[in-house]
């Protein structure tokens, strides 16, 4: 049976790319934290059902919160980063994104005293326009990247869906982008966020199947904050607020089922890394 990836994106409830006063950093440390809680419940989820994911940890959580990191650690997940302040890729000069992946990957290597692998870029932001990215991660030791989606708005579409090789002066990078399936013209996301929250259960395994019948391995991912049903409520945009909230509460029991009906396992184990 193929083996898919199971990821989180640890990031609290206020950490929403571009809009608004809870953008700004400076603000952050004003807001209650809730992560560690958040967090928790899918720790337990995994423990449950015996698997293991990756975590994309913001290194800005990993400084503030290493109780949390060494959990995690401690309980046999992958510990992967996902950038210090949650900056989109194409917001930052290519200094200020080595600065920025350098910094989350010391907050994170700082606790576990292990090499971090793999980075996530916030909002898949690594696109043709960004591919210099591939060159800084590589030179910082990295193995793996996911940031990178074959859509029309979010990522670009036409880059490659499935697991590929990125070669840089500074080394090579296995890019590992988000799953999507095909749909007429377009390729569609249904394994996390507001797709897999949108689609019915069935649709979301039979395409995860019939990925994994492709002999390809499929890649999901989750929030804490899509299992925190009292998080505060942040003033967005309508489309950005439909993203960011519209039936969470559904997460919790698609993860379970996919959790029961699929194998899963951390990206650096998917690789082979």
């Amino acid at each position: 049976m193929t083996v898919n990836a199971i990821t989180v994106d640890l990031e609290d409830w206020y950490h929403v790319c571009g809009d608004g006063a809870q953008a700004d950093p400076a603000g952050w440390d004003a807001y209650e934290s809730r992560v560690t809680a958040s967090t928790g419940r899918i720790l337990d989820i995994l423990d449950k059902a015996g698997a293991k994911a990756t975590f994309f940890v913001l290194g800005y959580i990993a400084d503030r919160n290493p109780r949390l990191i060494e959990r995690i650690h401690r309980e046999g997940h992958e510990l992967a980063v996902h950038g210090y302040y949650h900056r989109r890729v194409f917001e930052m000069t290519p200094a200020e994104f080595e600065a920025d992946l350098e910094r989350s990957i010391r907050a994170v290597e700082s606790v576990t005293g292990e090499p971090v692998l793999g980075f996530r870029a916030p909002e898949w932001s690594v696109t043709s326009g960004t591919y210099w990215a591939f060159e800084i991660m590589a030179a910082a030791g990295l193995s793996y990247d996911s940031s990178t989606v074959p859509l029309t708005r979010m990522g670009e579409r036409g880059l490659p869906h499935l697991p590929h090789r990125v070669r840089t002066p500074s080394g090579e990078i296995i890019e590992f982008p988000l799953t999507t399936m095909k749909c007429f013209w377009e390729r569609l996301p249904f394994t996390g966020g507001l797709p897999m929250r949108l689609f019915p259960y069935w649709l979301i395994a039979e395409a995860l199947r019939s990925t994994n019948a492709a002999g390809q391995p499929g890649l999901v991912y989750i929030h804490p904050w899509e299992f925190d049903r009292e998080q505060p409520r942040i003033e967005l945009p309508l489309t950005r607020r439909f993203m960011h909230y519209f039936n969470t509460a559904s997460t919790r029991p698609k993860l379970e089922g996919l959790l029961r009906h699929f194998r899963f396992a951390p990206i650096r184990e998917v690789l082979g890394l």
